[in-house]
């Protein structure tokens, strides 16, 4: 699913482009935050099943990626809770496993949590109205599906040895 929210993310933001009417273009930009939002996390949800059935890291961390924690209870032992995780922080466990050497001072990781940050804005509105203008949308859309990407190619060079597909990388909005 990852790949086609990808897809979807980068249709809605060209589309969103050539609109000329204001409250259309917003809409389109909207879908593509939360389809490029949605894309990450089928990624990282995709890697943390993956990752469950392999077996192949410690338990804690594999409950850490599909939102449990280990608790130990004196009458039932070692029991998994459900406790949910935010999403950087999966990002981070995954890099300092798999891809030890990313930057988390660096522009594609504060770009990403810039769009988190744009995205949760969206979801959780504060304001009556939406006041970020077009070029500021175009502009932060653009900067936040790039970095979703850089990131989810990072990390498939560090689990994988290999980069994303070519079709996916031709995404990255220039």
């Amino acid at each position: 699913m990852f790949e086609e929210y990808l897809q979807d993310s980068y249709h809605f933001l060209s589309t969103a482009e050539t609109l000329p009417i204001e409250r259309d273009a917003k809409r389109y930009y909207r879908a593509s935050v939360f389809y490029a939002s949605g894309a990450i996390e089928a990624f990282i949800n995709y890697l943390a099943d993956s990752l469950a059935k392999a077996n192949n890291i410690p338990r804690y961390e594999i409950c850490f990626l599909n939102d449990r924690i280990l608790q130990y209870s004196p009458d039932k032992g070692l029991i998994e809770r459900v406790v949910y995780h935010r999403l950087d922080d999966k990002v981070r466990v995954l890099m300092r496993r798999f891809a030890a050497d990313f930057d988390f001072q660096g522009s594609t990781w504060s770009t990403f949590m810039e769009f988190k940050t744009f995205r949760d804005s969206l979801v959780h509105p504060r304001q009556v109205d939406d006041e970020t203008g077009l070029t500021d949308y175009s502009r932060k859309v653009r900067a936040g599906l790039k970095s979703i990407i850089e990131l989810m190619n990072h990390i498939s060079k560090g689990m994988f040895g290999k980069p994303l597909r070519k079709q996916l990388l031709d995404l990255i909005p220039e």
